[in-house]
């Protein structure tokens, strides 16, 4: 992206695998660099007709240079017996702006290995991820977040709904080096569980070697409230829809920070449609 740019429109990667992909492993590169005071909206989408066993992997550096930002979307959008892995690595110059949402309708592996560089004064990065997971899926992300300068901050939000014998991890490092003074960073991990036989494995970090630092992390898990059920069904909702009402509230929260408009508006659909098993 030239310097001084800024896309009117968001750029899509479109990524569709098709019905004859069977026993195979695919393996892609990609890299991107945002050059100074640019801005970009990138949506990764994930759209596949197989049925049978394939392995896809995928690497990507991306570069975020000075008073540059970069949203990005990654997008599972079908049900599909892939495995997945990607590693993604970031590196943020001074005053850049980066914030990362994940979506996923569930696959039958997919692991996300993000690791992001806040290498000069004033980046910000965010990471922001809605789950809903059923059958056997299981889905696992794995985040890094590098303080190695001054006057940083980052925010990891990630959520999941777990039902049937799904499987979700995550696995969130916040490491600070001792130069990284005014450190900002909060991370957050929750999760549904609506089933006995699903499962939520959490393992939250906090790497500290500066002295004035605002570090706090979290973990919560439970299962959804009977008693808001109840009430919802006493105003002739039914069950299955007051169900999908409070999924919806609790994932929607990641995407309360993104501006009023289109791409707001086709997330909460691809939301919706994910809750609705569909």
């Amino acid at each position: 992206i030239s310097e001084n740019y800024k896309l009117k429109k968001p750029l899509v990667i479109y990524n569709n695998f098709s019905n004859s992909l069977k026993e195979i492993i695919v393996n892609h590169k990609n890299s991107i660099i945002i050059n100074e005071n640019s801005e970009l909206n990138l949506i990764n989408y994930i759209d596949n007709s197989s049925k049978e066993n394939f392995m896809i992997n995928t690497i990507e550096n991306i570069k975020i240079k000075k008073n540059s930002s970069l949203t990005s979307i990654l997008i599972n959008n079908s049900k599909c017996n892939g495995y997945f892995y990607k590693y993604v690595k970031y590196d943020l110059e001074k005053n850049s702006n980066l914030e990362n949402y994940l979506f996923s309708s569930g696959l039958k592996f997919n692991k996300l290995d993000i690791e992001i560089d806040l290498s000069e004064e004033y980046s910000k990065s965010s990471v922001f991820s809605a789950l809903n997971l059923k059958n056997s899926e299981h889905q696992e992300i794995k985040t890094r977040i590098n303080h190695n300068a001054p006057h940083c901050h980052s925010y990891q939000k990630v959520k999941n709904v777990l039902s049937n014998k799904s499987k979700g991890i995550y696995q969130g490092k916040i490491f600070v080096k001792n130069i990284a003074q005014k450190t900002d960073a909060y991370q957050l991990s929750k999760a549904l569980i609506l089933e006995d036989a699903a499962e939520f494995d959490a393992k939250p970090e906090l790497e500290i070697y500066a002295d004035d630092v605002k570090c706090s992390h979290g973990s919560t898990s439970g299962s959804i409230d009977l008693d808001s059920i109840h009430y919802l069904k006493s105003r002739g909702i039914p069950e299955k829809e007051a169900f999908q009402m409070l999924i919806k509230g609790f994932l929607s929260e990641v995407l309360e920070k993104l501006p009023e408009g289109k791409l707001k508006n086709f997330l909460i659909e691809k939301l919706e449609r994910q809750i609705n098993g569909y």
